[in-house]
């Protein structure tokens, strides 16, 4: 690999995803447990009712709004938005699309049901970048569940 600039490298869509996997395995001999890290989840087993854990994706535009839910046990859901960080430097969020240098800007958030939450971080992150075709295409070579939402709020869903 060369580079022909600095580059900085944000591990930021892997490293909590790995905190969360790590504090799951310590609570894996409970029947039932939520961790939440700042909206990244790892539902495991079962609620006390025995169900599966209910759990909503935020609307990407109207705050205290969901625009689906999900039923999950044993597995993580997270969720990467232009919503959640916003860069100083131009006013844009967080996740740089790499073939332009600008945010991207074909999604509004990209939610992934996956069976590590370091998985679903990082291809929630990877898919926001790609945008909906390729974001769909990269969720379902991993054999991962997701919802991609644009910012007029058009629906992309992988099959599953």
């Amino acid at each position: 690999m060369t580079l022909l600039r600095p580059l900085m490298l944000d591990l930021g869509a892997v490293a909590k995803g790995l905190a969360i996997d790590i504090a799951a395995r310590e609570l894996a001999s409970f029947t039932g447990f939520a961790i939440d890290a700042g909206g990244d989840l790892f539902l495991g087993g079962c609620r006390p009712d025995g169900a599966p854990w209910t759990v909503g994706i935020r609307h990407p535009r109207r705050d205290r709004e969901l625009i689906d839910a999900v039923r999950v046990s044993n597995c993580a859901v997270c969720t990467s938005g232009d919503y959640e960080r916003r860069s100083a430097r131009d006013a844009g969020h967080h996740i740089i699309d790499a073939r332009g240098g600008a945010p991207a800007a074909m999604l509004a958030s990209v939610t992934v049901v996956a069976p590590t939450a370091m998985l679903a971080d990082a291809l929630a992150t990877a898919a926001f970048a790609l945008g909906p075709d390729e974001g769909i295409r990269l969720l379902e070579r991993h054999g991962v569940e997701g919802l991609l939402v644009t910012p007029t709020l058009q629906r992309y869903a992988t099959r599953g």
